[in-house]
């Protein structure tokens, strides 16, 4: 750091350098991360240290990423940091159904869609039938259907079936027919 503050360019740098850190920085990455007084910043450096944190460093960057005030970015921070700690998949999800925004709360659910066990998917499906914006909704089921059990795909084929716009409609079905087969008349 520079005069007590993390600079821009460290910012930027630290997802870069992670692979490269041996073990014994990695605490001071992590704790450089923490110094980083943009939320955003500091969610995107959790994310890049994450694959390349020891074990007994992730709990550390699991509080920093709960201190994040920004519903988005901490959805953001708890995402990159879900592979690594399944443990925390409920607070992700929960998290990231917290999200205002629409647009960023599609984007947060369809990041943890891929670690998400069975027992959570209904829920991930219930927040996206939630969501008002067409186009985010098609997005996020778009997202989960290639992790969604046999019996939630007719669940998801009917939200699909409630869109309006015809873009966002057909995305959908496109993203779906792999997993229904019997849609491809229907998404053609």
């Amino acid at each position: 750091t520079r005069y007590g503050t993390v600079t821009g360019v460290q910012t930027c740098a630290l997802p870069i350098l992670a692979p490269h850190l041996p073990e014994n920085l990695l605490p001071e990455a992590l704790a450089t991360a923490r110094e980083i007084g943009d939320e955003k910043y500091r969610a995107r450096a959790l994310t890049g240290l994450a694959p390349h944190l020891p074990e007994n460093l992730l709990p550390e960057a699991l509080a920093i990423a709960r201190e994040i005030g920004d519903e988005h970015y901490r959805a953001e921070a708890l995402t990159g940091l879900a592979p690594y700690l399944p443990e925390i998949l409920p607070e992700a999800l929960a998290t990231a159904r917290e999200i205002g925004d629409e647009k960023y709360r599609a984007e947060a659910l369809t990041g943890l869609a891929p670690h998400l066990p069975e027992n959570l998917l209904p829920e991930a499906l219930a927040t996206a039938r939630e969501i008002g914006g067409e186009y985010s909704r098609a997005r996020l089921l778009t997202g989960l259907a290639p992790h969604l059990p046999e019996n939630l795909l007719p669940e998801a084929l009917a939200i699909a079936r409630e869109i309006g716009d015809e873009y966002s409609r057909a995305r959908l079905l496109t993203g779906l027919a792999p997993y229904l087969p019997e849609i491809l008349p229907e998404a053609l």
